[in-house]
């Protein structure tokens, strides 16, 4: 009964720590996946900035 007890202990501490280990890889998947949409985005806001600019710049230049 005793050595069923600290199996059980020592199955589930196991458990958590696999668990810890699965969540934080989890966590850092969709870090990088959100941080790459993210610099997607940012990059397209920026070339529209650009492409305004250029647009006021040479509009402005012509007339």
């Amino acid at each position: 009964m005793i050595g069923l007890l600290i199996a059980l202990v020592i199955g589930l501490w196991l458990l958590k720590v696999i668990f810890k280990i699965g969540f934080k890889i989890i966590g850092w998947v969709f870090m990088i996946a959100i941080g790459l949409f993210l610099f997607k985005i940012a990059l397209w806001l920026g070339l529209i900035v650009v492409a305004i600019a250029g647009f006021a710049l040479f509009g402005s230049a012509t007339t």
